[in-house]
C-alpha cells in the first residue's frame, strides 16, 4: 500500500518535529494531527511542549538541540519515527552567544542538534522514511531578501567558533544554505530514505523574531503580519499544512534532495547549496563537531 494511504487510511504515521510549540512548528502539528498522524511535539520548554502535545492529541518530548548528548541519549524514548520535521530554528539578535559546549548557538540548534538527531533515527532500528529540513530563500546570495549573504565556506569549525560571520542574520541565512545543502548530501547517502528542504517562505507573526529589541518584535507580530499577501511571503497555517504535505502526502512533493517552497512548488537553490562537493563537505564536518 502507498505511503499516503497508509497515513490517511490507518493513521499511525508517526510525525515528530522539533521547535514545535510555537509558529510554524505548532502549525505543522496542527496539519499533521487533522491527516491522521500521531505528532512527537519537541521543544526546550517542558511546559510549552505539554501544552502544545495535549492540543494536537499528540506525545511531548523535551529536545534540546542546542546539546547533541542530550539528543542521541533521547532519542531511545522517542520511540518509533517515521517522518520528521526538521523544523526548530534560532535567528539571534546582535553578536554571537554559545551553548554550554562554547559552539556558536544558531548553527548549533540550525544545524547540528538536527545532524545529531537524525543520524540517531537512521541508526535505529526502525528508521525514518522521510526527512524535511528547514530552509530559507535568504540561503542564495542571487536572490535579494534584503539578508547579508551566507558564508559560503564548509569550515563549520570556524563558524562554530563565531568566526567568519558578521551580524545575526548573516548566521541564520549560512545555516539555512547548511540545511539546504544536508538535504541533497543525506539523499547522496541514504536513498532508501526521501529527504526534503522546506522553504516556508517569509512568515511575519512567527517567533523568528523573539531574540530582537522590543520595536522590531511588536512590527514583527503585527504591522508585518499584512506581508503575507505579497508572492513571497506566507502565513504559519499556510506553511504548516505545505510542511505536512511534504511529509505525508503520496507522492512526495518534489525528488528527494529538492527543495519545495509552501506553495508546493520547486524551491530556490543557491549554486552552492547545489554542489555536491559542498553538501557533503558539511555532513562531514557537522558530524565532526557532533561527535566531539
Amino acid at each position: 500500500m502507498p505511503f499516503g494511504s497508509l497515513c490517511h487510511k490507518f493513521g499511525d504515521m508517526r510525525m515528530l518535529i522539533t521547535g514545535a510549540t510555537r509558529g510554524l512548528g505548532r502549525a505543522t502539528a496542527r496539519a499533521a494531527g487533522r491527516r491522521g498522524a500521531e505528532v512527537l511535539v519537541t521543544g526546550r520548554d517542558p511546559e510549552a511542549v505539554a501544552r502544545v502535545a495535549a492540543e494536537v492529541g499528540g506525545q511531548g518530548h523535551v529536545l534540546d538541540l542546542a546539546d547533541p548528548a542530550a539528543v542521541r541519549a533521547a532519542v531511545p524514548e522517542l520511540g518509533a519515527v517515521d517522518v520528521v520535521a526538521a523544523n526548530a530554528g534560532l535567528q539571534i539578535r546582535g553578536g554571537p552567544t554559545t551553548t554550554v559546549d562554547g559552539v556558536e548557538e544558531t548553527l548549533a540548534v540550525n544545524v547540528l542538534g538536527h545532524v545529531a538527531l537524525v543520524d540517531a533515527l537512521l541508526a535505529g532500528p526502525r528508521p525514518p522514511s522521510r526527512v524535511a529540513f528547514l530552509g530559507s530563500t535568504t540561503h542564495d546570495p542571487a536572490t535579494p531578501t534584503g539578508t547579508p549573504a551566507p558564508v559560503e565556506s564548509p569550515d563549520l569549525g570556524a563558524l562554530a567558533r563565531g568566526e567568519l560571520t558578521t551580524s545575526g542574520p548573516q548566521r541564520y541565512a549560512t545555516t539555512k544554505l547548511h540545511c539546504t545543502a544536508l538535504a541533497g548530501a543525506y539523499a547522496r547517502e541514504h536513498p532508501e530514505v526521501h529527504w526534503s528542504c522546506f522553504d516556508p517562505g517569509l512568515m511575519p507573526g512567527t517567533g523568528l523574531a523573539r531574540t530582537y529589541g522590543p520595536v522590531a518584535r511588536l512590527l514583527w507580530a503585527t504591522v508585518l503580519r499584512g506581508v503575507a499577501v505579497l508572492p513571497f511571503a506566507s502565513t504559519p497555517a499556510r506553511s504548516g499544512d505545505a510542511l505536512a504535505r511534504v511529509l505525508l502526502d503520496d507522492p512526495a512533493p518534489g525528488a528527494s534532495g529538492a527543495v519545495v517552497d509552501w506553495r508546493l512548488r520547486p524551491g530556490v537553490v543557491s549554486a552552492r547549496a547545489a554542489d555536491p562537493a559542498f553538501g557533503d563537505a558539511v555532513l562531514a564536518a557537522a558530524r565532526g563537531l557532533v561527535a566531539v
